[in-house]
């Protein structure tokens, strides 16, 4: 069930979740405007109690909510296993999702917001710092743009894979820049931080799935993991979900090594308890999904025409195509069924 506004989703996802029997809690990130009932809220249903759980989150990526929306609330229609507790924590990033951008309400990208305790908010690469005024240029949008070639010739140069993790990891020095990281723990990621826990008392396994979109082909997924490419986690973890299993930075793989990310955090804050798997839907090519993101922070901060650049983005991360949302709803249900036998195991 695919909506086309975050106030549509949580509606259907609150009465779905109440209809199955869940407990229901909403944390605000936003308070309401002026004639307003109510504000921007991360919401957790919690249903069963066991000692097995089951965690799936969509929508830390804002825009990128959609997709896992839709796969939780066909859970919600399609039936929850009796024998494994469930968490469905739906949009994780609700200004984004609301306002159609990746970032949040201070341009963070809250995949990048989740430091350690012993890590400053501070930094960026060389190669980030090189391509900064190409990626985010301080004018109005409009007129010759020689985004494309400075892109091309900068991979010829460095090479892809490189170049994709010195500019998509995470940086901290830019503001108003894509990828950026923030200057401290954001609102949202210290919300689910603090009351998570308590959703998961007792818990003694725990597998958690948190849905993208953005990397690799069309109508395909990958499940990233934080394991070293070979080791025996990673190929455990491939015996049980399958080849579709990959590290973070795997040289021939869709995603890159971050900064600052969820997994790492959810390990941290669960223990080894916890197995940690982001799905990452694919929509269209790199560059293309880069210069979606390029051109709306460029109209969001320096002008232009923001609606346009919005629609781009959004089919960038969620594809107007039946195909791509069926796509998108068997591969989440076939990665939730792999998890429960997981749990289950």
């Amino acid at each position: 069930m695919f909506h086309s506004s975050y106030e549509e989703a949580r509606a259907s996802y609150r009465r779905l979740s109440t209809e199955a029997g869940g407990t229901l809690h909403s944390w605000e990130i936003i308070p309401p405007n002026v004639g307003q009932s109510e504000g921007l809220t991360i919401d957790a249903a919690v249903f069963g109690a066991g000692p097995k759980s089951l965690v799936i989150s969509s929508g830390l990526h804002g825009v990128e909510g959609f997709a896992g929306s839709a796969i939780q609330l066909q859970l919600l229609q399609s039936g929850l296993p009796e024998d494994v507790r469930v968490v469905l924590l739906h949009a994780l990033n609700p200004f984004g999702m609301a306002m159609i951008r990746r970032v949040n309400e201070n341009n963070v990208d809250l995949n990048r917001n989740f430091l350690g305790s012993d890590e400053a908010y501070t930094g960026s690469s060389q190669g980030y710092q090189r391509l900064n005024p190409t990626l985010n240029p301080n004018r109005p949008a409009g007129g010759l743009e020689f985004y494309l070639l400075s892109t091309i010739w900068q991979i010829l140069r460095h090479g892809f894979n490189t170049l994709k993790t010195a500019v998509v990891g995470g940086q901290y020095d830019f503001p108003k820049g894509l990828f950026f990281g923030g200057d401290r723990l954001e609102r949202g990621p210290a919300m689910l931080l603090s009351k998570l826990p308590s959703l998961l008392e007792g818990s003694e396994s725990i597998v958690h799935i948190d849905f993208h979109t953005g990397l690799g082909k069309q109508g395909t997924y990958a499940l990233l993991v934080d394991t070293d490419a070979g080791s025996a986690a990673h190929l455990d973890l491939r015996d049980q979900y399958g080849e579709r299993v990959q590290p973070w930075d795997a040289d021939n793989g869709v995603a890159y090594q971050i900064r600052g990310g969820l997994p790492a955090a959810m390990t941290r804050l669960l223990g080894p308890i916890a197995t940690v798997i982001t799905c990452e839907f694919g929509t269209y090519p790199a560059l293309k999904v880069l210069a979606a993101l390029r051109k709306e922070n460029q109209n969001t901060h320096w002008g232009g025409d923001p609606e346009r650049a919005k629609a781009g983005l959004i089919e960038a991360f969620r594809p107007r195509s039946k195909s791509w949302e069926q796509a998108v709803l068997s591969g989440g249900a076939n990665v939730i069924s792999q998890a429960i036998r997981h749990l289950r195991a």
